[in-house]
């Protein structure tokens, strides 16, 4: 969600939607992404433990309906699990049957492979999560995915091989922002120069020296330099030095 009130703060407008891989796809995120009313095209990170080869010929927990009524679980085999306690941390209730039930039940091999039973959790906001994850595996939500592996994911792999974003190891935080300004000014520049006619001086010809100049400005501000007359100077720690 720090992502999230940054990109607000930059662009001045709410996020309506979130992407990203399955790393951000927590119970966490879809849950508060919910509460915000963000729709949630995140990948699942539950995903890839459903598709876990241990887990196969085990009942998922979808096969176990939840009644809000009485507030239990009921198993494939029609035995009633009952809440024991709600997870301090990750907020979701634990659902059992009573002991020796999961021992004695013809459809032990099919449900779990652990001595104790089987055990159900489900989150204390379950509704909006699983709204967050139909969210999660709709069509849009690919599409979106796909997207941005091409302008997000692309965008770190040219600034990794073609301008060495990954060699930051101790250059201290002040260096490494500077760096990454500059990247992105690069990257920023040869999309603009994409869509310049294909004579860029005939091009340049119809920009004002005024234009430039506030182009000059703008990178200088981001960048932490400020001229002097003809002096170009450089933020460094707490004062302004010549560069």
């Amino acid at each position: 969600m720090s992502l999230v009130e940054q990109h607000e703060q930059h662009v001045g407008e709410p996020v309506e939607t979130v992407v990203a891989d399955s790393k951000y796809g927590t119970v966490e995120n879809f849950v508060t992404c919910q509460q915000q009313g963000i729709r949630t095209h995140l990948g699942d990170v539950l995903a890839k433990q459903t598709n876990n080869p241990r887990r196969q010929g085990i009942f998922p927990d979808t096969a176990f309906h939840y009644d809000p009524q009485s507030n239990t679980c009921q198993c494939p085999a029609g035995q009633t699990l009952r809440p024991r306690r709600l997870h301090p941390v990750r907020r979701t209730w634990e659902f059992t049957a009573a002991k020796g039930v999961c021992a004695a039940c013809h459809l032990r091999s099919q449900c779990t492979r652990a001595s104790y039973g089987r055990t159900i959790k489900r989150h204390e906001y379950q509704a909006l999560l699983d709204r967050a994850r139909s969210q999660a595996h709709s069509p849009e939500a690919y599409r979106d995915r796909c997207r941005r592996k091409h302008l997000a994911e692309g965008s770190f792999a040219d600034a990794a091989n073609n301008y060495h974003f990954k060699r930051s190891r101790w250059r201290r935080l002040w260096r490494q922002q500077i760096q990454d300004y500059l990247i992105g000014a690069i990257q920023n520049v040869k999309i603009l120069m994409r869509s310049l006619p294909r004579q860029p001086l005939a091009a340049i010809q119809h920009v004002s020296e005024a234009t430039l100049t506030r182009c000059v400005a703008k990178v200088s501000a981001v960048f932490g330099i400020i001229t002097e007359g003809n002096r170009p100077y450089k933020h460094v720690l707490t004062e302004w030095v010549p560069v």
